[in-house]
């Protein structure tokens, strides 16, 4: 391959490169290979604690179960003092070992001395060299900044991935990069707008790509990196492709058209469409977005209790307001929250479906005591107990090879193996045991906490760490069925079967009553 190759995509071996260093590490030092981790594609600013595959090992549920780190290079881990520091302190609290392969520096913070100046130094080394990385992506992005302020006011693409119906191509002045048209998602996009103006909702849309398989370019560009090229199209793109200035080839920066020097917008590329089409879709599309219920900021009371017996998926709260003969009123219930398209006859009124589940839950598990699941950290301390060993039997020889001689030395002596002792005394009657969840009772009933709890969110968080779930089946003709159980309890889930006929099939109906064996009449 020819020097300064700049190799993306499937060909790029760099993440190979580094877990081969990792992995001849581990091994010539004897160490058992628990897990691996990678996190392709993302960006060494982000704190280690944040990262997909890196974040988990560093919860108090594994973290117990590995000793230690190993990275090819440092500036693979951080690109932040900050958080170089952090993390430092953190492996230091649970006695860790850093080991970062390839530049030669080891953070050992489960045998070193604090005292050792090797120690010192290293970890002063390890701070520096965060400190270089972190100026070298200060630069980076300075440089990337510079870049892209100085391409805008041009027809060159700056970078990133081309909005749908575009490719990034050669620029015709034959300097750097634009777009021109990618056949395939252009044609894509007339299908797409074709079925808008014929009627089909964003909704409607965004379920037909997904079941056609139709791929976005992220979706191209996931495959050509080697990386699951699955992405659900939603609603929201489907309304982006169909109304951004984007798709016309026109620049954009920061949500806004771009302007040269004569105020006309620049185009990067041909329209997708021509004037009068897009005009009709934009007037269509502003239609469709005015009918579009507006989206409630209420806190939703079935989170993670709720789910749809069909998809599993959480069931979401909407709301929406009718105007009657008795007046205005407002409507909320529960439906399947699957997007884009929801299960069907998955749906209950809320206030129905509320009241049936406090009542359920209060006559079911109201009198048991309340309880919460606690993870209790691992706590091992054979290997400090093993090392206060070794050095009480170093102190031993030593004095057996009459190393104390004088009575300064006799002194020295006795305090370092006073202290020595006092610390394997104290070693030795700490606990060893493995981390782990453990239940422990509040010493309330779920009954008197449901009463003493003060907003709807608390009863919610009383239902969720009860890990109470209420699954909506279709319902059937005028009756609903639902389900509740808590995956703890081994009695069956408790089946409700509800004769809703008149409060959902009557929208004029103005509130219900529950009966003693669970039936609802309507108020009328």
């Amino acid at each position: 391959m020819p020097p300064n190759t700049h190799v993306q995509g499937p060909q790029k071996v760099s993440h190979e490169v580094q877990l081969e260093a990792g992995e001849k590490w581990a091994k010539d030092h004897g160490h058992e290979i628990v897990g691996t981790v990678q996190d392709l594609g993302v960006s060494a600013s982000i704190s280690p604690f944040e990262r997909e595959d890196l974040g988990p090992w560093l919860s108090p549920e594994k973290s117990h179960e590995w000793d230690v780190l190993v990275f090819s290079k440092l500036d693979r881990l951080f690109r932040s003092t900050r958080d170089c520091v952090k993390f430092a302190e953190w492996a230091e609290q649970r006695h860790k070992v850093l080991v970062f392969a390839e530049d030669g520096l080891t953070l050992n913070y489960r045998d070193r001395d604090k005292t050792s100046i090797e120690g010192m130094m290293t970890e002063l080394f390890v701070y520096l060299g965060s400190f270089f990385a972190q100026l070298e992506l200060n630069r980076f992005k300075s440089r990337a900044n510079d870049r892209e302020t100085g391409l805008r006011q041009t027809t060159r693409w700056p970078s990133g991935m081309p909005p749908l119906g575009f490719q990034v191509v050669d620029h015709p002045s034959g300097k750097g990069k634009g777009l021109g048209t990618d056949p395939e998602g252009n044609e894509l996009l007339h299908v797409m707008a074709g079925k808008l103006l014929d009627g089909w909702s964003f909704v409607r849309i965004a379920d037909w790509l997904n079941q056609t398989g139709a791929q976005s370019n992220r979706s191209r560009a996931r495959a050509a990196k080697g990386r699951d090229p699955s992405a659900k199209w939603t609603t929201s793109n489907v309304i982006l492709a169909l109304t951004s200035p984007r798709t016309q080839g026109l620049k954009m920066h920061k949500g806004v058209t771009v302007l040269d020097g004569d105020g006309e917008p620049i185009r990067l590329a041909p329209p997708t469409f021509d004037d009068d089409t897009w005009k009709q879709i934009q007037t269509v599309a502003d239609l469709r977005r005015q009918n579009q219920r507006t989206p409630t900021k209420t806190v939703n009371p079935m989170l993670g209790i709720g789910y749809c017996s069909e998809c599993g998926s959480s069931l979401s709260l909407k709301s929406y307001t009718r105007q009657r003969k008795y007046g205005t009123y407002r409507y909320s219930y529960y439906c399947c929250g699957e997007s884009p398209k929801a299960c069907n006859n998955v749906t209950l009124r809320s206030d129905v479906c509320d009241e049936l589940l406090a009542q359920t839950f209060l006559e079911r598990w109201g009198d048991e005591p309340v309880t919460r699941r606690v993870f209790v950290p691992g706590e091992d301390h054979s290997h400090e107990l093993e090392r206060v060993n070794a050095s009480i039997e170093r102190l031993r020889r030593e004095s057996d090879a009459g190393l104390v001689i004088t009575d300064d030395d006799e002194i020295v002596y006795l305090g370092r193996m006073r202290s020595l002792i006092d610390r394997r005394t104290a070693l030795e009657v700490l606990p060893n045991r493995a981390a782990g969840w453990v239940t422990e009772t509040t010493g309330q009933t779920y009954r008197e906490a449901w009463r003493v709890a003060e907003t709807a969110e608390d009863r919610r968080q009383l239902l969720v760490d009860g890990q109470i779930k209420f699954v909506l089946y279709p319902s059937q003709g005028k009756s609903v069925h639902a389900a509740m159980y808590a995956p703890d309890d081994n009695r069956p889930p408790t089946e409700l079967q509800v004769a809703v006929a008149a409060a959902l099939g009557d929208p004029d109906a103005r509130g219900f009553t529950i009966d003693d064996n669970g039936q609802i009449h309507p108020v009328g």
